[in-house]
């Protein structure tokens, strides 16, 4: 009888994942059907390449190679052996999961189990996947502000109304303010001990964690393995150097796919034949920019809802020209080839995460005494 009850028992995380599949099926049957959607588009011959949307597939599939190459350039700082074919495997494995959990919190500890299957230490491997997320944080917000101060016409235009301009300027105050927690907390070793005992004084006080005590000594010891790692990675200059330039190449890539789409519709004639001058590669890349730190306030899988959202409030104007409007097909292709696309990919490498146990922060414990008192003093000593 109590085994039947807990069989029945729906739980909240199963909840959300069923309202996150219809909100997903919903707005792909929207895009298809609804008056000018894809299939509005596949009636009207020639009004397709679809040669332009392959370079999209093209280039949105690059991103995921360079990913594999940074994560290359970070392991072998200790794992000399350490193949590219892995590298391709623990990238497309945080594609996927990160992909299918809300805010793409699930990529990063599906990458560490596979890392120790690899015999990747925890803590090292923790240190490299955060470091890498600190460099694309630090290259794609400075793609935003540099987008904000050349094409800020661009920014300006999409205030439609206060809730557009509110979800635009708390998207970049919030992308803004997260990359600069990162910076300080991956340089200032004492301003992150404040943060924890902060940290640890609201745990105490507010009592949602069962042994604070106990959680403080894990958050420090991983500090105190990723302050190490960050510290020796910053002594090979042409090592960092490598790795900015790829992370901007792999930015580049993923904000340059709206452009290509744009080329598939035949816009840019469409623009000059209605008088308007065409959109640039470079006008592309900023307005995307706009879209990522915008629908990156939306904590669903995908940022399911508000991507497409973002993508409407500043791409209408390229997509509806005269009589011409393609934003809906433009939406459904561009998140085809970036979210649902790269789900189709990197599904088959979740296969190597397959007999995973759930990954529990309590398993830095690994990390022994002595090693964490070795870290803590080479940190304090440079």
């Amino acid at each position: 009888m109590s085994k039947d009850k807990k069989k029945l028992k729906i739980s909240g995380t199963l909840i959300f994942n069923i309202i996150v599949a219809i909100l997903s099926i919903y707005l792909l049957v929207y895009f298809f059907v609804s008056d000018g959607g894809i299939i509005d588009l596949l009636k009207i011959p020639d009004s397709f390449n679809v040669w332009w949307l392959l370079v999209a597939l093209l280039v949105y599939d690059f991103n995921m190679f360079m990913d594999s190459i940074v994560t290359l350039i970070y392991i072998r700082t200790q794992f000399k052996s350490f193949k590219f074919s892995e590298a391709v495997k623990v990238a497309l494995v945080g594609v996927f999961f990160g992909a299918v959990t809300p805010s793409n919190t699930g990529g990063q500890p599906m990458q560490l189990f596979l890392l120790s299957k690899k015999k990747v230490g925890i803590g090292f491997g923790s240190a490299c996947l955060t470091q890498k997320f600190i460099v694309y944080q630090i290259i794609s917000t400075a793609f935003s502000m540099l987008a904000v101060v050349v094409r800020f016409k661009y920014l300006q235009d999409a205030f439609i109304n206060i809730w557009s301009t509110l979800f635009i300027i708390v998207g970049f105050v919030v992308q803004l303010a997260v990359t600069a927690l990162f910076l300080i907390v991956s340089f200032s070793s004492k301003i992150t001990h404040k943060i924890i005992q902060i940290v640890y004084w609201i745990m105490v006080h507010i009592k949602f964690v069962k042994n604070p005590e106990h959680k403080k000594e894990s958050i420090e010891k991983e500090f105190a393995m990723f302050h190490k790692s960050n510290k020796e990675l910053m002594h090979n200059k042409k090592r960092l150097v490598a790795i900015y330039i790829c992370v901007a190449i792999q930015v580049l890539a993923i904000l340059s796919v709206p452009y290509f789409i744009y080329l598939s519709f035949g816009m840019p004639k469409i623009a000059v034949a209605n008088g308007q001058q065409p959109a640039s590669l470079f006008d592309f890349i900023c307005i995307q920019s706009f879209v990522l730190f915008t629908s990156n306030l939306v904590p669903l899988p995908g940022a399911s809802g508000g991507a497409e959202l973002a993508f409407s409030i500043y791409f209408t104007p390229f997509f509806v020209i005269g009589g011409v409007q393609k934003i809906k097909p433009a939406i459904l292709l561009w998140r085809l080839t970036t979210y649902y696309g790269s789900i189709i990919i990197s599904a088959p490498f979740s296969y190597y995460t397959k007999g995973r146990k759930e990954f529990e922060e309590n398993e830095l414990e690994q990390i022994s005494e002595q090693e964490y008192e070795q870290m803590e003093a080479s940190v304090d000593n440079k």
